[in-house]
């Protein structure tokens, strides 16, 4: 347990930059947006079967 705090103590800044990307990441996907201005392709059928994802996208 004492190598756990260690290791916080001495790299916090760098967690808290990434917490801070991920929950700006969370907060952009649960709320439905987008990082980038894409536009999905809800008729997009591909050719081999139904292996894929439904929503596909692509930029502007």
């Amino acid at each position: 347990m004492g190598r756990i705090t260690d290791f916080i103590k001495t790299n916090y800044l760098s967690l808290l930059i990434g917490l801070c990307f991920y929950g700006v990441y969370m907060y952009y996907n649960t709320n439905g947006n987008q990082i980038c201005d894409c536009e999905t392709t809800e008729n997009y059928r591909p050719t081999q079967g139904n292996r894929s994802s439904i929503n596909h996208f692509y930029h502007k």
